[in-house]
């Protein structure tokens, strides 16, 4: 009878341990996120997925074909695009969460050195890029009002209007005075045009309106994948954009996979010149192309602040990743 006793007490305690051995696998285990598809558009999101270059299953596509991935079979498990298209999409349907905006801002208004008293007036002839409905105009509008409609002409995309300041003139061959524009683009057209200068630092005036920072590019991610590879992804991307911050060489070494006329094409970018502009300061003491990590729901009245510029409605708490 003793030694019936001693053994079910050994095998009480070898099951403790074989439960405590697996509880503690299971909390030191990773969750595995190298399957997760991915899609950006190619620019400055580019950049927050240096180290993600040779994943296959990481794509770069050009921003109008986005708004097909929302939904279907193509749908991937990470998707980024700017936050009110993404926001829109969720509210039409689209199965994904909010998890983390990675850009803040690489606006700025430049001078094509065409202005004589070198202060921006009503009559001067300033250039945007895109349309009425697009996120420069609807900045724009945000900062200054209606004060200067008369005077703005609106090129079809940023590479005319990195045109325009390179050569001083719009796609009319009528003369410009200032040009709304991003980096990287910003920076190769300044080179071109030695007449030309920094303006003004949008991310810095809207700071001063809004008293919140600028968004731009916003990650979400598909409502299928679980919440602790979600999890995961999320502190990969705000380590990986957090080194490549502090040291923009790593973006240049990633991405050098593809070079000249290719590099272009695939990024979106010279990827010699980001990593110089990644090294300037903007006026809010960020790097110039705005690139940063915060998770999306840490940032909620930032964002709502944001889409109420297009008069989008704040957002509700299910719609953010936690």
């Amino acid at each position: 009878m003793k030694k019936m006793l001693t053994v079910l007490m050994i095998l009480v305690a070898l099951c403790g341990c074989t439960g405590e051995k697996k509880e503690e696998a299971t909390e030191n285990r990773t969750a595995d996120t190298s399957a997760l598809t991915i899609v950006t558009p190619t620019g400055a999101p580019v950049l927050a997925f240096y180290d993600q270059i040779g994943n296959d299953n990481y794509t770069r596509v050009a921003a109008e074909a986005i708004s097909a991935l929302w939904t279907g079979d193509a749908s991937p498990d990470i998707l980024v695009v700017d936050l009110t298209s993404g926001i829109k999409a969720i509210a039409n349907g689209a199965s994904y969460k909010l998890g983390a905006i990675i850009t803040f801002g690489n606006f700025y208004l430049a001078s094509t050195g065409n202005d004589e008293n070198e202060t921006m007036d009503a009559d001067d002839a300033i250039v945007l890029f895109g349309n009425e409905n697009m996120l420069p105009s609807r900045i724009w509008h945000y900062l200054f009002g209606e004060a200067y409609d008369d005077s703005l002409i609106y090129e079809g995309n940023a590479q005319m209007a990195a045109a325009a300041l390179a050569s001083g003139k719009a796609s009319d061959g009528n003369d410009v005075d200032y040009v709304f524009l991003a980096q990287p683009a910003l920076f190769a057209s300044l080179k071109k045009n030695e007449n030309a200068k920094l303006y003004m630092d949008i991310q810095e005036e809207y700071k001063k309106k809004s008293g919140l920072d600028m968004i731009q590019a916003a990650l979400f991610i598909n409502e299928r994948v679980d919440q602790e590879t979600a999890a995961a992804f999320l502190k990969e991307r705000e380590a990986a954009i957090s080194a490549v911050i502090d040291d923009p060489q790593l973006a240049l070494e990633s991405l050098s996979v593809y070079k000249d006329e290719e590099a272009v094409a695939q990024y979106g970018f010279n990827p010699a010149v980001v990593v110089n502009v990644m090294k300037q300061k903007n006026a809010l003491g960020i790097n110039a192309m705005g690139l940063g990590f915060k998770k999306a729901a840490d940032i909620k009245d930032d964002i709502d602040t944001f889409l109420g510029v297009f008069n989008v409605e704040k957002t509700g708490e299910e719609i953010y990743f936690k």
